[in-house]
């Protein structure tokens, strides 16, 4: 699981903060609109990849379906 927060929104990028598990300190996922390029800028506490690579692949959806929410918890159960 992870927690999502939309922590900045520009015509430029949009910048989500995720939480793995909802515990420690958030990783930042960057979505830059002038290349449609996102990328990890920050990775959470959490030592592997799998959920920056979950919040990354969310944030990349989220964009494409023009749906930006404000705050929201990725599951997968």
């Amino acid at each position: 699981m992870n927690v999502l927060k939309l922590k900045e929104f520009t015509d430029a990028h949009v910048v989500y903060l995720y939480q793995p598990e909802g515990k420690g300190e958030y990783g930042e996922v960057v979505y830059h609109f002038t290349d449609n390029e996102a990328k990890i800028a920050k990775m959470a506490e959490d030592t592997s990849n799998w959920h920056a690579n979950k919040a990354l692949s969310k944030v990349k959806e989220c964009v494409g379906e023009n749906n930006l929410p404000i705050q929201f918890t990725q599951a997968w159960y």
